[in-house]
């Protein structure tokens, strides 16, 4: 018997890639040495005063938040896979002992 909640499942929508519009690159006609790149040779920051800056606020950025929830959704599912793997486990181990008419 499993102590695991029931985890709905769903079926994800059917898109229909032949319908998307895809631009088409001919790369041997790119000419990549005479392509101009910008760069960035120094930052200076000895101007910036870390201390200044709010941890609070770059941790209330969606983007923080959403990476933050992922770690968290992500963790979870390790968990729930480790438990249930542990369970998995624990039910072939008690299967053998009755089987095989062990007690260990």
């Amino acid at each position: 018997m499993s102590c695991m909640p029931k985890i709905p499942s769903f079926t994800l929508p059917k898109i229909d890639l032949s319908k998307l519009q895809i631009p088409s690159v001919d790369l041997p006609k790119v000419n990549l040495p005479k392509i101009q790149v910008p760069q960035l040779h120094s930052i200076d920051l000895t101007a910036v005063d870390f201390r200044k800056i709010n941890p609070t606020a770059v941790l209330n950025q969606p983007a923080v938040k959403q990476a933050t929830e992922f770690g968290y959704t992500a963790v979870g599912f390790a968990v729930l896979g480790f438990q249930k793997a542990q369970v998995r486990r624990r039910e072939l181990i008690d299967a053998a002992k009755s089987r095989f008419n062990t007690a260990q």
